[in-house]
């Protein structure tokens, strides 16, 4: 499980409260009985396909307002997780829930998001903070 800390905070406040609401829908299903994650994998699927995409259309609108000089490596690491959702939604949709699907789906999530907010989206953040001060 992942706990909100300072570390993960980014001081943007609406990608702060989104990043709040992915780590709840990861942490809830990690907490979760094998029996009810086989129940609740195909929700998370759905939660990644929906709101995550949207998280990162709204970091990406921020990026290209203010002139992020990181855009490209930061959007190509938005990409790179959506390429895994997809395997990952495609296997379950032709496999349905099993073991594999519902640890690789943890994985991916938890460590990709922590690596993902504690680097990427910190420089991001910094920059932002400046320039949202200057507008």
């Amino acid at each position: 499980m992942i706990q909100w800390d300072e570390s993960l905070a980014t001081g943007v406040n609406e990608i702060d409260k989104q990043h709040k609401e992915i780590i709840a829908r990861i942490n809830k299903l990690v907490s979760m009985t094998d029996k009810e994650k086989e129940l609740e994998i195909d929700k998370t699927l759905r939660f990644f396909g929906g709101y995550v995409i949207d998280h990162f259309d709204q970091e990406e609108e921020y990026m290209i307002k203010y002139h992020y000089p990181e855009y490209d490596e930061h959007k190509g690491d938005h990409i790179k997780f959506l390429k895994n959702y997809s395997t990952l939604k495609k296997l379950f949709d032709s496999e349905g829930s099993s073991s594999l699907i519902i640890k690789a789906t943890e994985k991916q999530a938890l460590e990709w998001l922590v690596k993902h907010i504690q680097q990427a989206d910190k420089m991001l953040a910094v920059f932002l903070k400046g320039k949202m001060k200057k507008t």
